[in-house]
C-alpha cells in the first residue's frame, strides 16, 4: 500500500511558548535539548530544538491566542511527496481546509489538517 512509503516519520512536535526565550532558556538548560533553529515564517516566530533525534518546535503566542488548539500545538508528519499525501487525506474523507500546500522556502512545504478529534496535524515536506 501506498501510505508506507508517503508517510516517512514525525517531523517536529509544535508547543506553544508564552514567552519564547523563557522556554527556549527552559528547553536547552533545564531538558537537554539542542537549539537548532529560528524562523519566522509569518506573524509568529518558531524555534526549533532536538533531543534524541525528536525535535521540538516552539511556537510563539500572539495576540492572547493561548491555547485554542491546545498546549501542545500540532504534530508534524514527514511526507515524501506532499502532493500525493493530500490526495491519500482527500481519498480518506480528511476534510481539508485547502487543496494546496504552502511553500515555505528551499523546496519545503507544509499542510495543515484537522484529525478525526479536532486535533490539528501537519504534513511537512523538506
Amino acid at each position: 500500500m501506498e501510505t508506507t512509503t508517503l508517510f516517512t516519520g514525525v517531523e517536529h512536535i509544535g508547543i506553544k511558548a508564552l514567552d519564547m526565550e523563557t522556554a527556549i532558556r527552559f528547553y536547552i538548560e533545564v531538558l537537554g535539548f539542542k537549539f537548532s533553529h529560528r524562523i519566522k515564517p509569518g506573524e509568529v516566530e518558531l524555534a526549533f530544538l532536538e533531543l534524541g533525534g525528536t525535535v521540538v518546535e516552539l511556537v510563539e503566542v500572539v495576540d492572547g491566542r493561548r491555547f485554542e488548539d491546545g498546549v501542545v500545538n500540532h504534530l508534524a508528519l514527514r511526507v515524501v511527496d506532499i502532493f500525493k499525501a493530500i490526495e491519500h487525506l482527500k481519498q480518506h474523507q480528511v476534510e481539508v481546509p485547502s487543496s494546496e500546500p504552502m511553500d515555505i522556502g528551499e523546496g519545503r512545504y507544509n499542510f495543515f489538517f484537522r484529525g478525526p478529534s479536532g486535533e490539528k496535524l501537519e504534513l511537512y515536506q523538506g
